[in-house]
């Protein structure tokens, strides 16, 4: 069997990549739950080491509670796994399979190790060619397109668990959970549209190489990059947008009904979409595995070494974007559904109609390199003009009762 360098590269990262999920994913959480306790003022996951206590003292072998996560996935597999009656079966087990699987394909197109010399081999059964690969599943020419895609279908996760599930509970959070994602997928696909007006390319690889040798999109267009990464924070379910989830009025939200390995898939399926998400970002304001100053990251390509620096490059920067995440969830309090509403279509929505018309003006006029400075213009406008919008009906209102303690008599 012969195979060209591409294909078999590609059939690798396809192999590895679900299987490498899996494992990042648990520390993940791991890594969630100390910085929760760093921002707390306490200690967090210290005691469980990989024996689980199951060979006496393990006193000497916690190594910083890192057994915490094979733990947790043990403790889920060992859970009853429960399916309440009445339910629609074949869509309540589709639903968490939905959650992990949009998300992890959003990787396909993804280029983490820019381009690499392969030098091939022969097996006598197998023999692959050399050639020159990128480090990715697909390198489609409409790559950041297919990304918007498949990143709108981890809605039918969410609404399909709360359809499925028969429970009021559950269908609230998924009503919640499919108007939270129609609204900030606008903005979202206005700020990558703005980035493809900068490329004049739709593929993941040309928008990276755009970045190389010039400074990151980041600093071209902050006030971008920032309605963009609420948006990820939004398309991912994740706190200060936790709202198809609220537990303080929904119990649990869309997933009320689930136990055991399916209320765990919707749980990888977060993560896996942090991790998505945070790769995007990466993409389009970091400059992917590129270093600023550092010419040995270039695009031409280059041997194993170099292909490695890249790609752990890559993946620091996506570790930083989810920090970040992670932070901003321990830090920030839960908005209520009509904040979160406003804020979508009030102020993100009309902020990055405004930037998609200066990228453009800036574009036509080959001044990409003072799009900082429409930013900055556009921030400042905003900042003014939003105290003239009519502000609506108070609905922080106090109500007072006769007759209360709280409220003095009429």
């Amino acid at each position: 069997m012969t195979l060209s360098a591409q294909l078999f590269v590609s059939l690798c990262i396809v192999i590895v990549l679900p299987n490498l999920f899996l494992g990042v994913t648990s520390y993940l959480i791991y890594l969630e739950r100390k910085m929760a306790s760093w921002i707390q003022d306490r200690v967090g996951p210290n005691r469980c080491g990989f024996t689980f206590g199951l060979f006496g003292d393990n006193s000497k072998k916690r190594i910083f509670g890192l057994g915490q996560p094979l733990a947790d996935g043990l403790k889920f597999l060992a859970k009853e796994d429960y399916d309440p009656d009445q339910v629609d079966k074949a869509l309540f087990y589709l639903a968490p399979a939905m959650a992990c699987a949009t998300a992890m394909i959003g990787w396909a197109v993804i280029p983490f190790g820019g381009a690499w010399l392969f030098p091939g081999f022969d097996l006598g059964f197998l023999k692959v060619l050399p050639g020159t690969v990128v480090v990715s599943v697909a390198d489609i020419n409409v790559g950041v397109i297919y990304i918007l895609a498949v990143g709108s279908l981890a809605v039918y996760g969410v609404v399909l668990g709360a359809w499925a599930s028969n429970n009021k509970f559950a269908f609230f959070g998924g009503i919640r959970g499919a108007a939270q994602m129609l609204s900030y997928e606008i903005p979202m696909g206005l700020a990558v549209l703005c980035i493809l007006l900068m490329t004049g390319s739709a593929s993941a690889s040309d928008m990276l190489n755009a970045q190389i040798g010039h400074v990151w999109n980041i600093v071209q267009q902050p006030l971008l990059a920032v309605l963009f990464f609420t948006c990820v924070l939004a398309e991912c379910n994740r706190a200060p947008f936790d709202l198809p989830e609220c537990e303080a009025e929904l119990v649990g939200g869309y997933h009320t009904e689930y136990s055991s390995m399916k209320f765990a898939l919707f749980f990888l399926g977060e993560y896996l979409h942090m991790i998505t998400g945070a790769a995007f970002f990466t993409l389009m304001f970091l400059g992917g595995w590129s270093l600023p100053f550092v010419d040995v990251l270039n695009p031409a390509p280059a041997g194993i070494w170099i292909m490695l620096a890249k790609v752990a490059v890559f993946l620091i920067k996506v570790t930083l974007v989810i920090s970040v995440m992670m932070w901003i969830r321990w830090t920030l309090p839960r908005f209520r559904f009509d904040q979160l509403m406003r804020l979508a279509w009030r102020s993100m929505i009309p902020l990055s109609l405004g930037l998609l018309l200066i990228t453009g003006v800036f574009t036509f006029l080959d001044l990409n390199d003072w799009l900082w400075a429409g930013n900055i213009g556009l921030f400042i406008a905003s900042l003014i003009v939003a105290p003239l919008i009519p502000a609506g009906p108070n609905v922080n209102r106090r109500i007072k009762l006769e007759g209360s303690r709280y409220s003095a008599p009429a």
